[in-house]
């Protein structure tokens, strides 16, 4: 395929990308409180996990999830072993939470992965958690700390009941898709203008008329 064939393909299918929508969001008079996550983890509602370094292996016979992976908002990438001490398996609904520099939190979708070095896994009671809602609380915390470290058991979580929380946590994802949809759109933008400028500029293609 020529440039010139490369700019009609990505030109089209930037037109039919389609856009995610922000959640509608109301003023909320009502306030429940907070609670500390180390609370809750002294609670046994929530429990955090690490994994130590040992756990990531070339020969690992277990796909094994990455700080980079959280960051890139990509499947796992890495290989580990389980029976390295201390090592830690994801279950679905675990979040997974990169803090620093490249701050990331990601809702885990599947059973069975190794939790790789450098990620603290937050794991809620399902019967008092939502984890989108929890990931919600806990992106919240990244943002404000803008690329710094924090202690995330001094984290506040709202005292919402698991119906409400669901609801929040519907919103979150919401928003999530957004973030991911306009990434995705600005990566092909940029592809697009790339070849653009380059045809124009070799004299490949030229200016149609306006629109």
């Amino acid at each position: 395929m020529t440039d010139r064939d490369d700019y009609a393909a990505l030109r089209a299918a930037l037109l039919d990308q389609p856009v995610s929508m922000p959640p509608a969001l109301l003023p909320n008079s009502a306030s429940n409180g907070t609670v500390l996550l180390e609370d809750l983890v002294e609670a046994e509602a929530v429990s955090v996990h690490e994994s130590p370094l040992a756990v990531e292996s070339v020969s690992g016979d277990l796909l094994m999830l990455s700080a980079k992976d959280v960051r890139l908002d990509r499947p796992p990438s890495r290989w580990g072993t389980a029976d390295a001490p201390g090592a830690v398996t994801m279950r679905a609904g675990d979040v997974a939470v990169v803090i620093g520099v490249g701050a990331a939190v990601r809702v885990c979708v599947a059973d069975g992965v190794l939790l790789g070095p450098g990620i603290h896994l937050v794991r809620g009671n399902p019967d008092t958690f939502d984890p989108r809602f929890l990931a919600c609380v806990l992106r919240s915390a990244v943002d404000a700390a803008d690329g710094f470290s924090f202690d995330l058991f001094q984290v506040e979580v709202p005292r919402i009941p698991l119906a409400e929380q669901r609801r929040y946590g519907a919103a979150f994802e919401q928003l999530t898709e957004l973030e991911s949809s306009w990434r995705r759109r600005r990566a092909s933008i940029e592809q697009l203008v790339r070849v653009g400028i380059g045809v124009l500029a070799g004299g490949m293609l030229r200016p149609g008329p306006a629109e």
